[in-house]
């Protein structure tokens, strides 16, 4: 993967394709074309993505661009987390085949596509071996559909398609907006405005579902290893390997802001899947040297970084 080679990053201004565009050029990458609905391009809009595709031919492309949210935004938006995650994808592999055939595609899916029960760590195996949590059907579906596409335009169009499945994951240019936001944002604006507001801050559920938490530009590290050395159909999960409880999350984001107040668990919402740790050994045999930071650490950055903690 030569560095001077040209490199799309669709969703390039969310925050996974932020942070793959920031440790790209950390790394010396140069002609990188990262495109968003902050750049005006839809990956809704086929005829964009062709005339993309047809314009710039890119030797590699980091396809990570999706509509996401936590389980509210998931749990009230189904048909459009479905229908809007399936076409990017759809209308991406599509133009490849037609305009760009030997751009090299990298998926990223979601560990939402694993079961809603399954035995603790989750491997790759575990994919369509379970009914899913209903409370993102829509946006799983749509991401597993994604990573058979990846597989069936390999097989038959020979379309160099990866696929990483990142865990949950949370940094600089997050989602801070209650309404859409996922967890980990969610607890550090909620006890920043505890903190300098007074506002008691409110948590979903019992507190008592454990998760991993990603810090995102080792997740971007780590796609771009893959793109760099991988090769295979087989999907790889990136996590840490390590899960806490949501309550222990909040407990953490309590200390680093210095918050000493009440906090409330309305234990009426969803916790969602009770525990969900990827199993990252295929990852480590793939890249010796991934190590993610902590939780601590990486909410320590972002909080004296973001909001002046």
């Amino acid at each position: 993967m030569a560095k001077t080679n040209k490199t799309a990053v669709f969703g390039g201004s969310g925050m996974l394709g932020s942070a793959v565009v920031r440790r790209l050029e950390a790394k010396g990458y140069k002609n990188i074309y990262a495109v968003s609905k902050d750049t005006e391009f839809d990956l809704l809009n086929k005829q964009m993505v062709d005339d993309f595709l047809i314009n710039i031919q890119p030797d590699y492309l980091y396809m990570v661009a999706g509509l996401v949210g936590g389980i509210l935004a998931n749990s009230t938006r189904q048909a459009d987390f479905l229908y809007q995650n399936a076409l990017m994808i759809l209308y991406t592999l599509e133009s490849i085949k037609e305009h760009s055939p030997k751009t090299k595609i990298l998926y990223t899916g979601s560990t939402c596509i694993y079961p809603k029960e399954n035995p603790q760590p989750i491997n790759e195996s575990r994919f369509m071996a379970g009914p899913l949590e209903e409370t993102n059907k829509g946006y799983a579906m749509a991401k597993g559909m994604g990573i058979v596409a990846c597989e069936l335009y390999r097989n038959q169009h020979g379309i160099n398609a990866i696929e990483a499945m990142p865990t949950n994951m949370y940094g600089p240019k997050d989602n801070y907006n209650l309404q859409s936001s996922h967890f980990f944002a969610a607890t550090i604006i909620k006890m920043v405005k505890a903190k300098r507001e007074g506002a008691v801050p409110v948590f979903w559920g019992t507190g008592r579902p454990r998760r991993e938490a990603l810090y995102v530009e080792d997740c971007a590290d780590a796609l771009i290893y893959l793109m760099e050395n991988y090769n295979d159909s087989k999907i790889v999960n990136i996590g840490t390997g390590v899960d806490n409880t949501i309550s222990e999350y909040v407990e953490t984001v309590r200390k680093l802001v210095g918050y000493d107040g009440d906090i409330k668990w309305d234990v009426s919402k969803p916790d969602g899947m009770f525990q969900k740790m990827t199993d990252i050994s295929y990852l480590k045999t793939l890249m010796p040297e991934y190590k993610p930071r902590s939780f601590e650490e990486g909410a320590r950055h972002i909080l004296k970084t973001e909001f002046g903690f």
